[in-house]
Parts: structure tokens; sequence; C-alpha cells
């Protein structure tokens, strides 16, 4: 169910049949090398995320694309010179009160649950930092956050390969040129995670005609190395991120990869998801604690 598609009268019967839950989409508006567009992560992950509420059953509401956490990209005053055109990068303290004000409007409405979907990497600590906040005051629903889809285990070219080996007909969209693209990627590995071969694939299976496999090697998309601390002092830094990957692209060229791969990409990804909205749907303890909660 989309959020903006319902009349008003339809409401009611809606937050039943989601029982009580929201979900909403976190992408952002930053460069994916020069063979995917800006707006990759909120499309790619608002496509997954409809196609799972969908098959949930569950509401989906509507976000903006520039309703994440790329605001480092206020700092780049030239973006000739720095070739980061696209790019919207909002006042944190704006973020935080945005997703706050869509959240109790949301809540207002009748929902009592909300999850949010992280489809960019940067939204991960805006998600937690923000579903944390949340309980500096009273509320009467409950705000998660979950990713939009597995690129650390699910979506890795060789568990992909391994399970379309264990259940051809799931994958019957993949091509034996396929199999061997991904045999290639689950030995090299893909080089990084933006707008990598994973990225590239869900880009294919969600917005395929937005992609340009003529520049898929346009760009070098390795780290240059340039600030780095030892990984066993455990330090970060976003400086990192700038200072490594001028190019905004972190990944080997994904030459192969496929729509048809891609294909197989959104498959495994809204079959998880939806499993993912179903589970809170219909899990009941959500409204009891924050109850409990308001108590205390």
């Amino acid at each position: 169910m989309k959020w903006e598609f319902l009349r008003e009268e339809e409401f009611k019967g809606a937050i039943k049949e989601s029982g009580g839950l929201c979900v909403m989409c976190l992408g952002c508006l930053e460069k994916h090398g020069q063979h995917l567009p800006v707006g990759t992560d909120s499309l790619k992950g608002d496509r997954i995320v409809e196609l799972a509420s969908e098959k949930a059953g569950v509401m989906m509401f509507p976000t903006t694309m520039w309703l994440g956490d790329v605001s480092s990209a206020h700092i780049f005053e030239n973006p000739d010179k720095t070739k980061k055109h696209g790019f919207i990068g909002m006042n944190p303290n704006t973020l935080m009160t945005v997703l706050e004000e869509l959240c109790d409007e949301i809540a207002r409405n009748g929902f009592t649950k909300i999850l949010l979907c992280t489809s960019h990497g940067g939204n991960a600590n805006l998600a937690g930092f923000f579903t944390r906040s949340q309980f500096y005051k009273k509320k009467s629903y409950m705000t998660m956050y979950c990713k939009a889809y597995d690129f650390a285990k699910q979506l890795q070219p060789g568990n992909v390969l391994e399970a379309a080996e264990k259940d051809p007909e799931y994958f019957s969209m993949l091509t034996e040129e396929d199999k061997k693209t991904l045999a290639k990627f689950a030995e090299t590995g893909t080089g990084g995670g933006h707008a990598d071969f994973k990225e590239t694939a869900l880009t294919f299976g969600t917005h395929p005609h937005l992609v340009a496999p003529d520049r898929f090697d346009a760009e070098d998309g390795s780290s240059i190395g340039k600030l780095n601390f030892p990984a066993e002092y455990g330090i970060n830094s976003y400086a990192t991120w700038l200072a490594n990957i001028p190019n905004a692209f972190s990944g080997f060229a994904p030459i192969g990869c496929t729509a048809t791969i891609g294909e197989a990409y959104l498959k495994l990804s809204v079959d998880r998801l939806a499993k993912i909205f179903e589970y809170v749907k219909n899990y009941d303890m959500c409204e009891q604690v924050m109850e409990e909660l308001k108590l205390q």
C-alpha cells in the first residue's frame, strides 16, 4: 500500500491491514561513479520497499530523495572542480527535525510502528541515532530501522551463485554467462561497496534504463589511500572516505553485470524485506512495550 494512493476513507482499514506498521525508505542524492544516477540509493531503495510492502501488505510512506545523510556535500563549493554535481547535503539538524515531525504525523494518523529502511551507507548512523533520540520524549509509537537490502551477506556474488546452484528454478533468469560473471566477482570480490557490482546489479534490477554500461570503467573506483589509521586502533572518521574515494566510486568496474543479474538481486532483496515487514507487522510486543515505557 502506498500512502499517497489512498483515499481518506481507506486509511482506517489500511492501518488495520498493516498491523499498525508504516515503512519508509531513506536514500540520498549523491554521485555513484559515472555509470549510475545520483538518485541511485533512493531509486533502488524505494522500489524494493514498495514491492516488499505490497507483498507483506503494509503501508509505505512517501519520502523525498534528499532525506539522507550526505551532509558533507555542502562543503563542495565548486562541483566543477570536484566532479560532484548532483549532491544534496542538508543540515543534520534539519534531517533530524524533519524525520521526527514525519514520524509524529504518521503516528497521529494511527500507526503505532514505523520502520525506516536505509538505502544509503551513511544513513545507518543517522537512523541509529534518530531512533535512539526518539526516546528523549515519550512517544505513542515505536521507531525502528533496518537495511533495505543485504549487501554484506545475501548479495555477495559468491552467495548469490551458491543459492542459484541450489535452487535453479528460483534463479531461472540467470544465464550461463551471468553465472560466470558472478563466479568472477566471487573470486575477486567487488572491490568496495559504492557503485560497485552489487549496487549496479540492484540498479539494473530496479531501473535498468538508468544504468550506463559503456561508463562502467569511466573512472577509477579504487582508494587512493591518502588517509589511513591502523585498523587495530579502531579509529573512525568520515574524512577517510572523502580523502580516499575522490571519485565517489568504491569498487571494481562492474563489467559483465546485466539486467538479468539485477533481476535476481531484486527478487532476493524484495523477498528478504517482505519477510521482515511481515514479522514486524504481526509482532504485538512493540505496542505493549511503548505503553509500558509511557507509564515510567
